[in-house]
C-alpha cells in the first residue's frame, strides 16, 4: 500500500527545543525514519559536534501506524508516504513524542545514534 521506491521527501515536526529538529522520511527500502538532529552547545560539548538520533521502523508497520493515527478501517487515500508523513507531522511535535507513542502501541523500531551528524 505505501510506497517502497526512492526516498521520500522529509517533513519537519514542529516541536522540540530551538536547538533540535525532528524529521520524518523514508529510505529506499520503504522503511520509516524518525530523526532528531541536535545542534546544541551541549551536544557540541559532549560529542564535539552535532549529533542525530534515529528510529528505523520497518515498512511492514506503516499500515498499522496509519490505522492507529487515523482509525481502523480508514485507508490512506493515496497510499503515499507523503500522506503518512503528514499524519505524523499533524500528531507529533518531536522525536520523543513519536518514540513514546510507538512504545505505548508496541510498534518495534531500531535505534541508531550518529555522533558525527
Amino acid at each position: 500500500m505505501f510506497s517502497t521506491g526512492p526516498q521520500s521527501e522529509a517533513v519537519k515536526l514542529s516541536g522540540g527545543t530551538p536547538e533540535t529538529v525532528t524529521f520524518v522520511y523514508g529510505d529506499s527500502e520503504g522503511n520509516l525514519i524518525i530523526e532528531s538532529y541536535d545542534h546544541s552547545s551541549q551536544a557540541e560539548g559532549v560529542f564535539g559536534n552535532d549529533v542525530a538520533f534515529l528510529m528505523h521502523i520497518a515498512a511492514e508497520h506503516k499500515l498499522r501506524i496509519w490505522a492507529l493515527l487515523r482509525g481502523a478501517g480508514r485507508s490512506p487515500s493515496s497510499g503515499s508516504d507523503a500522506e503518512l508523513f503528514t499524519a505524523l507531522q499533524e500528531r507529533f511535535g518531536d522525536y520523543y513524542e513519536v518514540q513514546r507513542w510507538l512504545d505505548a502501541n508496541g510498534i518495534p523500531y531500531r535505534k541508531e545514534f550518529d555522533g558525527r551528524a
